[in-house]
């Protein structure tokens, strides 16, 4: 699969598309996930006033289930139409278990068909729709690709990798604008992007981790010491500080709402939430049993998200989310402390003897998991032969279940040594912000947090550089 080569169809044909895909969409045939027989569901509950009949309250359809095995890698984009959706498919082949596969799937939700499959990952539209930008892993170095999605035509080396991946696309004074997940941003001419830019810091707030770009252009949606912060993309003139902490902000087609998955308050999972920037408040759109994760706009307003739940496993779609009631944003700003503890953090478990310590939060739900915790097991025996006196511990979010929790430490023959992490902990992680994160201690304080997977050199180099 590592050596298949893009599609120029706007249609996958069946001889030429993989097996694997081949068995998933029959199986999801099976499973009967159309959407005429989507199931729906009601959560929130609309305010009365002065005896008015309640606002609707947002209605969630089941569109697109994921195989028992299926992870998937970092956000889906659902296109602005709201007819197709992009994913990173993570799988592992059976002949091979300790591989993992990332698969960019286009799949028209109609029909379920996917009409495009090719290595890699962070799949975005533009903003018409008719173009996806993504990460390949076609050939042996990733490079940086856009497929017009009409015709399956695809431009290759639009950019360079070393500008970063995590894509999102505006158009700002009629230029397409791409930005990256470190920061840079370019505008493109065509199909290739021109000399680069970077994000400039504000004050009190620095750049911001992880940003997402507003349609127009013009905003974008980080995150500082854990907390929600939407700001300019080229100045600081209007920043908008939530206090809330979460994950993933996406704008709406106007700029106005921001989409984002935050924790529940009993910190068992996330929910989806929508801050309103102009009138400064939020609403709660979905929380349910499960965790819900990395929300997108469509055009008219819906919002899609991943679901990950005991009842079902795949991407759900959210109509009338602004029917949900709003309430105030919190009333003053809840940045995590600069300095944090071990018994902040962990303070079930005493502090190990250790000089340094390694612990990685984790959880089921996330397809990076099973990677991190094998490289940070291999870090473990690396650390042991060389008697280097780094312990290395782990501990799940609070949202995951004991029995998946068993059931993927014995499938990927992980031994790592657990502790506890109290729900009302989470936040001091950072791990709500991305899954996995790995938390650095030195003589008992956190000297230093990296968010996502971090690979065996990685690690290595991390701790190396401690002296």
């Amino acid at each position: 699969m590592g050596n298949q080569r893009p599609s120029t169809t706007a249609a996958v044909p069946a001889a030429r598309r993989p097996a694997r895909l081949e068995r998933l969409e029959r199986s999801r045939r099976r499973a009967g996930f159309s959407l005429g027989l989507a199931v729906w569901l009601s959560v929130g509950a609309g305010g009365c006033d002065g005896g008015a009949p309640p606002a609707p309250a947002p209605r969630l359809e089941r569109v697109y289930a994921l195989q028992p095995e299926e992870g998937v890698f970092a956000y889906a984009r659902i296109s602005p139409d709201g007819r197709t959706l992009a994913y990173a498919s993570e799988t592992r082949p059976p002949a091979q278990p300790a591989r993992l596969v990332q698969t960019v799937t286009v799949v028209d939700l109609p029909t379920r068909r996917v009409l495009f499959s090719e290595p890699g990952i962070d799949p975005y539209w533009s903003v018409d729709g008719r173009r996806m930008i993504y990460q390949s892993f076609a050939e042996a170095a990733p490079t940086v690709r856009i497929r017009t999605h009409e015709t399956g035509a695809i431009a290759r080396d639009v950019a360079s990798p070393g500008l970063g991946d995590y894509y999102s696309w505006g158009v700002r004074d009629g230029r397409d604008l791409i930005l990256t997940i470190t920061g840079n941003y370019y505008y493109l001419d065509g199909d290739r992007a021109l000399p680069p830019a970077r994000v400039q810091p504000c004050d009190g707030i620095g750049t911001g981790e992880r940003p997402l770009l507003s349609r127009d252009g013009r905003r974008i949606s980080v995150f500082v010491r854990g907390t929600l912060v939407i700001r300019n993309l080229t100045d600081c003139e209007d920043v908008v500080q939530t206090g809330m902490p979460g994950a993933k902000a996406d704008f709406s087609p106007d700029g106005r709402y921001v989409a984002f998955h935050t924790p529940k308050a009993d910190g068992r999972g996330y929910r989806i939430d929508v801050v309103d920037t102009r009138e400064r408040t939020v609403r709660t759109v979905a929380e349910l049993a499960g965790s819900s994760l990395f929300p997108s706009w469509t055009d008219d307003g819906r919002l899609c998200f991943r679901y990950d739940g005991p009842d079902y496993r795949g991407f759900i779609i959210a109509s009338g989310v602004l029917n949900a009631p709003a309430r105030p944003l919190p009333g003053s700003l809840v940045h995590l402390p600069e300095r944090r503890g071990w018994s902040d953090v962990f303070p079930e478990t005493a502090r190990p003897d250790h000089r340094l310590n390694l612990v990685m939060v984790w959880s089921t739900w996330s397809a990076h998991s099973p990677t991190a915790l094998s490289d940070l097991q291999r870090a473990r025996e690396h650390f042991n032969r060389h008697a280097r006196d780094v312990g290395v511990l782990t501990a799940t979010d609070p949202g995951s279940r004991e029995d998946d929790v068993a059931r993927l430490l014995r499938t990927h023959s992980i031994q790592l040594p657990r502790i506890p992490l109290a729900p009302r902990k989470l936040l001091l992680t950072e791990a709500h912000n991305q899954i996995p994160a790995t938390l650095l201690f030195r003589d008992g304080q956190l000297i230093d947090r990296r968010l996502g997977a971090q690979s065996f050199d990685q690690l290595l180099e991390w701790i190396e550089g401690q002296g």
